[in-house]
């Protein structure tokens, strides 16, 4: 994701990205030897799970670690729709631009300024002597001066640190040293992280005046940071940082589940997740089902939701991803009278607990989240399990 870190705040282009082609996709495709890329469907599709399973191997890239290519056929996962809202890269971007559309420099500073790199040279197994430079950068982005006028909500500059460390670094410097992490902003300001953890830090005095004259002001330095794999942190000072906007982080029992159905049996249990403290009786009244039936129900009535609770979550799923949310706060309920079929659950507009924010997923959709659950009876159905519509007895003869 650093690359995309890059991309995003340190470019002045629009980035462009194509959820589905290559993130979390266990499938890889070959044109030729030196062309191999990675593709997964987006909507449900059995085919491609079927041919799921590359045994190729590479003449490009030296030891490549095709890891779940190897298996993807035997993986239902890749079978399912893929549109879930829950997805935390999906998350992430979302995040990425919605920080584009508050901070000025962000989007179309111009003003790039690397304010120092604490590196060193390697060079990889298979590398053909190309090195690799290895450590932590810290750049700054801002407007240019009397050239730009910008149109966020803060249109200042934003420092960006960020690693290409495989494993957790601490880097620790003298800050009246030459090797002190230099930031753009003054000495004795407080900066927060604008991804997670949210960590914040109070920058100490360095001995580089702000003025040029060797008098205070000086620019602040940052004594020790501690860098996650691959990590990233986008700094302001604590009076412009924003909160994250409400996201649903999980969805249970998971998008797109198959439900093998009994004889009189309509609910279906449900839990959504979300990043921050919700309004209860605002999600409940946020979502709304819609119920595309093969016209077998024990029930008699319409799909409706019952027994909601809610509350905060008191062991979340950890981050899978540097800079994503974990889940806070649940909403629990059981979907009654629901029919075989694929139930689409939208969930529009859900309040938070305070402020006037709402889940809001725009840059991937309109403001809603959509999730899927398909429920069929027994085995043979090819609702719940697709591979039965492909064979003969699926089929009614006469």
């Amino acid at each position: 994701m650093v690359k995309n870190k890059i991309s995003t705040f340190l470019t002045t282009a629009l980035p462009t990205i194509f959820t589905g082609k290559a993130w979390h996709s266990p499938f890889m495709l070959i044109h030729l030897t030196l062309y191999i890329y990675s593709r997964q469907a987006m909507s449900s599709n059995l085919a491609w799970k079927r041919h799921g399973c590359y045994h190729l191997g590479s003449e490009q890239y030296f030891n490549m670690p095709l890891d779940k290519a190897l298996v993807g056929c035997h993986d239902d996962w890749n079978a399912l729709d893929h549109f879930d809202p829950t997805t935390n890269s999906r998350r992430l971007f979302s995040r990425f631009f919605h920080l584009r559309t508050v901070y000025g420099a962000l989007q179309d500073g111009f003003n790039l300024v690397q304010r120092g790199n604490w590196t060193y040279w390697i060079q990889r197994p298979g590398s053909n002597n190309t090195g690799t430079e290895m450590g932590l950068w810290s750049v700054s982005r801002a407007a240019q001066p009397g050239v730009q006028t910008l149109n966020g909500t803060f249109n200042d500059q934003v420092w960006l640190l960020y690693t290409n460390e495989n494993s957790t670094k601490t880097w620790s410097f003298d800050c009246k040293e030459h090797l002190w992490i230099s930031s753009p902003f003054e000495s004795g300001v407080t900066v927060k992280n604008l991804l997670p953890p949210y960590d914040t830090y109070t920058l100490d005095e360095s001995l580089s005046s702000i003025n040029e004259d060797d008098k205070p002001p000086f620019f602040g330095c940052l004594a020790n940071v501690t860098m996650d794999p691959f990590g990233y942190k986008v700094l302001v000072p604590t009076s412009q940082w924003v909160a994250q906007n409400p996201a649903i982080t999980k969805f249970t029992p998971g998008h797109d589940y198959r439900i093998l159905s009994q004889a009189n049996s309509t609910s279906i249990d449900v839990s959504l997740e979300f990043n921050v403290p919700m309004d209860c009786d605002g999600v409940t009244s946020s979502v709304s089902l819609n119920v595309s039936s093969s016209g077998q129900s024990a029930g008699n009535g319409q799909p409706d939701v019952t027994q909601v609770q809610c509350g905060q979550v008191q062991n979340p799923d950890p981050a899978v991803l540097v800079g994503t949310d974990v889940s806070t706060w649940y909403w629990n309920a059981t979907l009654v009278n629901v029919p075989d079929g694929v139930v689409t659950i939208t969930v529009d507009h859900a309040p938070a607990e305070s402020g006037n924010a709402t889940t809001n997923v725009r840059v991937f959709s309109p403001l809603r989240s959509y999730s899927l659950v398909r429920s069929g009876i027994g085995q043979g159905s090819p609702l719940a399990t697709e591979r039965r519509g492909k064979q003969r007895d699926s089929f009614p003869r006469e």
